[in-house]
């Protein structure tokens, strides 16, 4: 069980960074790997810093690029964009042994898949993440509000070193839990992020911005199209806890871009092929319907030249 008193992080983004500073700061050794050498620089010189609701937590922690690295944790989480997990792995394939774990608590749906290349199927983890994360500088993100993370490793068995990993999470206070009903949650997640990053996107709205009946109504499309892939995929994805926390969204989070609109102002690629792409090959291939969910899919990638999946 050593081997979890260090993790690795690859990708030091939002998500990497606030998860760095959480589980350094309760004495876990932690290796952030990234390729951006201005974030590597900041994190190795001011350590992780999280702007949070109990204030600034700072925590020294290690941050390479994965070929810098002669050897490495026996633990990842994976937070990079889905369109480099594949890129990633390879760039740490050196590090990987015959105990290395996974978690992937990325967007969308499909990473166990790409994991599985690289290590069998019960040394790979799955699952969500509510923890708002916001990049301020490099190094330094803000994190105001509570989340919480629920995964299950993708042979459905618990193992130690799963085990253990939530408990540390728990420690770090980000309120963990494995869940043998996880995809129902990566579903609802998709089904979210598929209508608000995607409706945001193409209007350049802010979330607040769809709260009119014109924007709840394209929402629900979305919803409901990502919902009705998800029942006939087999899993019972909830109707009313989607609807829920896209009440509460439109209620709360006021100025918030979704991070689909964020890429594109800022010219890089997204996630609309984790996201909406991947309810289309489902969809696809159970034979149903998702007029709107396709229609976004094109946008977005017209607009930030992701690879479009041509409208039928």
């Amino acid at each position: 069980m050593e081997n979890t008193r260090s993790i690795g992080i690859l990708g030091a983004g939002a998500m990497g960074t606030l998860f760095g500073a959480r589980l350094a700061r309760i004495g876990l050794d932690v290796t952030l790997v990234d390729v951006n050498d201005e974030l590597l620089q900041a994190l190795n010189r001011d350590g992780a810093r999280c702007h949070t609701d109990e204030g600034l937590l700072q925590a020294r922690v290690h941050a390479a690029r994965a070929e810098q690295l002669t050897a490495g944790p026996a633990l990842w989480l994976v937070f990079t964009k889905s369109a480099h997990t594949r890129a990633a792995l390879q760039g740490i394939a050196h590090l990987i042994g015959p105990d290395t774990h996974f978690l992937s608590l990325q967007n969308g749906i499909g990473h166990a898949d790409v994991l599985r290349e690289m290590v069998p199927l019960e040394r790979i983890a799955v699952g969500v993440t509510t923890w708002p994360a916001r990049v301020m500088s490099p190094g330094e993100v803000s994190s105001l509000g509570q989340g919480g993370i629920r995964f299950m490793p993708c042979d459905g068995q618990r193992s130690a070193v799963f085990d253990l990993l939530a408990e540390d999470l728990n420690r770090a206070g980000m309120h963990c839990c494995i869940d043998p009903q996880v995809q129902e949650a990566i579903w609802e997640k998709l089904a979210f992020n598929a209508a608000f990053n995607g409706v945001c996107a193409v209007t350049r709205q802010t979330v607040d911005g769809l709260a009119n009946p014109q924007g709840e109504a394209l929402l629900q499309r979305v919803l409901d199209e990502v919902l009705s892939v998800a029942h006939a995929h087999g899993v019972a994805a909830s109707a009313e806890r989607v609807g829920a926390a896209v009440r509460d969204a439109l209620d709360h989070h006021r100025g918030h871009q979704p991070s689909m609109l964020q890429d594109l102002l800022a010219g890089r690629a997204t996630e609309t092929g984790a996201i909406h792409g991947a309810v289309l090959q489902v969809a696809d291939r159970l034979g149903i319907a998702v007029p709107v969910t396709r229609t976004l899919h094109a946008l977005v990638s017209l607009s930030g030249n992701a690879g479009a999946v041509a409208p039928r």
